[in-house]
């Protein structure tokens, strides 16, 4: 069944509680797979069972029968920066916050004035002034907040009450209190001197509520930094050649073929290979890496690389939204947008949370009532509670980390496809590791060739050649490559047929040849019976033995080696020293293997293993409890990468190795994979403060604001104290969450 994805972005949220709806209310719909709704961006990807579901049709009225407005995200104008400078225009404007501290300071003046001694009105006109004045100016910043009480409402009329609902019911209540005594006062003579009005609450609350939002969007916008650093590494035009000279044109005008020119101090628009020059180029704002790298006519380079000296004509391969910079931001934006499995716990006490806080108001208010106490002790305990109790503290906890933790991420070229990933990744006890093209260079060369007796060293090397030529086998490669060196002919083969990771057999001028592992010849045959020692020396310095038969008779062996990668070791030993299981999974003999695994300090072998045998021997791993990360780069390798818990592929790999892996490390070498592994738990350790801070807050401070400590120690809780204390739990989780820009990866750091 072919499935169909569309994003939306859904406006008018203010809390975790909204997000919860609304997922809830797409959920229900039938024809809907799966839902995921970041209330940070708004953005909401729905996962249709097919492309024609009648789903499509009803999501915008669900979403608008619950409260919020739904668009097209593809069909929204805005985009990047300017979209969030709409959004904080709309949520959490900074005219209407200015305007109501201008108001909230005479009404403080005039509220707190008699306390402090200030001069104020006086008399019985100049209190009733006073009073009526205090009144006047909490509506005006109430009007001017107006959003949250009519939101908050039309919430808790769809009996779905969320933050704003709180925030309605706390500031409106304290403020019809106090407007209630005034007009009851004037109307039946009586004084109203010496009773709280809660004015100032009412209006301190909408204030600090505002400020809060205002500061919480703003270092939001800091923690979608990375992304927009990417997008700024997009050049606008290119210079294409074209008829023997230059020409600028903007860079959606540039197909896949054109010849585009990069001068010094200009950014590569296109992923490409260099036709002519030679530069030194920075690619240190997609990999990480800080010294910049010498390419040539025959390299390939990728968009967004600056080119810091030279001067390059590039042949465009990939260009526009299937560039490398293009694809970078698009995974940073799906993780981003991403929920990890931590969050589901949040999402589901958020869900409850509003309406659970509305009846320990209720009962708080009431309690006290029936204790004795005064209705405006009562009401100040009541309204306390609400406006203290923080749904946005708990759905921002996770998301927010993980937004940082990826863009962080992004900078030191290691892209997280999910917020899943991410958090497995720091989950994982054991790395898997993939030999050729990952642990070594992945270009191996014929070192030695071991013709039997009677068996000419060239035409063994010939015939080998003959059968590979077409090979994409490394080691099927470095034999054709070293028959090109030796000048010797291509011969035509018959009848080829190919085992996958075994061997190859054809016929060559009418006698039939095969080349593979000893299983291979086994299976054909072909054994050898003289001592195999000459062919130990050359395994135990880690090369492969290539045996060819000719005839079902034995002709010779070639020896293949490939060289480790000049980091693989330090890498190795960086993950053993985070307490990490690390092992080796290849295909090559066991003597070969085990010297490798000697080489680079891994104490885990797994050899003679065949690529479809890969996935499984993965998968046992998990089934007996170990937390596995698979880390390979070829078309062998893509079936373990998508079994492993967290499959990590190199950006030299293939491109089916990075489809079906959750991490691809842009870095070319494997310090990449530690660091990856360092950034996941660090970003899970500030998910799990997060969430403990969301919860402990909320734990201690509606107790704390119902009362619960004055019988025994007289304190209560002021609610403008309690809603600034709201405010600030939302920015705590926010800062916390930032500190991850300053990730910096110690590959000498110990322990979990």
């Amino acid at each position: 069944m072919t499935m169909e994805e569309k994003n939306y972005l859904v406006s008018g949220m203010h809390c975790a509680g909204c997000a919860a709806k609304v997922e809830r209310a797409v959920e229900g719909l039938e024809g809907v797979e799966r839902v995921e709704l970041n209330l940070l961006t708004g953005k909401m990807t729905v996962l249709f069972e097919k492309p024609d579901s009648p789903a499509m049709e009803r999501i915008a009225l669900v979403v608008e029968k619950a409260g919020f407005r739904l668009a097209d995200w593809k069909e929204e104008p805005l985009a990047g920066t300017e979209r969030e400078e709409r959004l904080e225009q709309e949520e959490t404007g900074g005219s209407r916050l200015v305007w109501s501290i201008l108001l909230l300071v005479p009404l403080m003046y005039l509220s707190m004035g008699p306390m402090w001694h200030w001069p104020v009105p006086e008399g019985s006109w100049g209190l009733w002034m006073n009073w009526w004045t205090q009144g006047i100016l909490a509506g005006a910043v109430l009007w001017l907040n107006r959003h949250y009480l009519i939101n908050g409402v039309r919430q808790l009329v769809a009996l779905s009450p969320n933050m704003d609902s709180l925030i309605a019911i706390g500031s409106g209540s304290a403020f019809l209190y106090g407007l209630y005594l005034l007009v009851a006062g004037m109307w039946q003579g009586f004084s109203v001197e010496g009773m709280e009005l809660y004015f100032e609450s009412a209006a301190m609350i909408v204030t600090l509520i505002s400020l809060g939002k205002y500061l919480e969007r703003r270092s939001y916008r800091k923690t979608n930094a990375a992304v927009k650093g990417l997008v700024k590494l997009v050049p606008q035009e290119a210079l294409v050649w074209h008829d023997g000279a230059e020409r600028a044109v903007p860079l959606d005008e540039i197909r896949s073929g054109d010849l585009v020119v990069v001068k010094t101090g200009q950014r590569i628009p296109v992923d490409g290979m260099i036709e002519e020059g030679q530069a030194a180029l920075d690619e240190s704002d997609l990999t990480g890496e800080s010294m910049p790298v010498d390419r040539a006519a025959g390299d390939r380079v990728i968009s967004g690389t600056f080119n810091r000296a030279g001067y390059l004509k590039i042949r465009a391969e990939r260009v526009g939204g299937d560039s490398t910079l293009a694809r970078m931001i698009r995974l940073v934006e799906q993780a981003s947008q991403s929920k990890a499995p931590i969050a589901r716990l949040a999402d589901r006490v958020c869900y409850f949370f509003v309406p659970a806080v509305i009846a320990v108001a209720l009962v708080s208010l009431v309690g006290w009532m029936a204790a004795g106490e005064g209705f405006s002790f009562a009401l100040a305990r009541a309204i306390a509670v609400l406006v203290i109790s923080c749904p946005c503290v708990l759905g921002l906890a996770t998301p927010i980390a993980i937004m940082v933790g990826t863009g962080r991420g992004a900078r030191l070229g290691i892209l997280c496809k999910s917020a899943g990933a991410l958090e497995a990744l720091s989950r994982v006890d054991t790395v898997v590791f993939d030999k050729t093209g990952t642990l070594t260079e992945g270009e191996p060369r014929v070192v030695a060739v071991l013709p039997e007796e009677g068996m000419d060293a060239d035409a063994l090397v010939e015939m080998a050649a003959a059968l590979e030529q077409g090979s994409e086998h490394p080691v099927g490669k470095a034999v054709y490559e070293h028959a090109r060196l030796l000048n010797l002919p291509v011969r035509a083969v018959a009848d080829l047929s190919v085992v996958p990771g075994r061997g190859i057999a054809g016929t060559v001028d009418g006698v039939p040849y095969a080349v593979g592992n000893s299983g291979f010849m086994q299976d054909k045959g072909i054994s050898w019976k003289e001592d195999e020692s000459r062919l130990r020396e050359f395994m135990r310095q880690g090369a492969s033995p290539l045996y060819v038969g000719r005839g079902g008779c034995p002709a010779g062996v070639i020896m293949v080696a490939d060289s480790l990668k000049p980091d693989s070791r330090a890498a190795v030993d960086s993950l053993k020293r985070m307490n990490l299981r690390v092992v080796m999974l290849t295909g090559d003999n066991a003597s070969t293997a085990r010297h490798m695994a000697g080489e680079l300090h891994i104490d885990e072998v797994v050899s003679d293993v065949l690529p479809d045998e890969k996935a499984s021997h993965v998968m046992k791993m998990e089934e007996r409890g170990d937390k596995v990360a698979m880390v390979g780069d070829g078309v062998n390798d893509a079936p373990a990468l998508a079994c492993a818990r967290v499959g990590i592929s190199m950006k030299s790999g293939t491109e089916l190795a990075m489809e079906s892996s959750d991490i691809v490390l842009m870095k070319s070498n494997l310090a990449g994979v530690a660091e990856a592994v360092q950034l996941g738990r660090t970003t899970l350790l500030i998910i799990r403060q997060n969430l403990f801070w969301a919860f402990f807050y909320n734990i201690i401070g509606i107790p704390l604001a119902a009362g619960c400590l004055y019988p025994a120690f007289g304190l209560t809780l002021n609610p403008m104290i309690a809603a600034g204390a709201m405010s600030l739990s939302s920015l705590c989780v926010v800062f916390n969450s930032l500190r991850l820009r300053g990730f910096t990866p110690r590959l000498g750091s110990l322990g979990k």
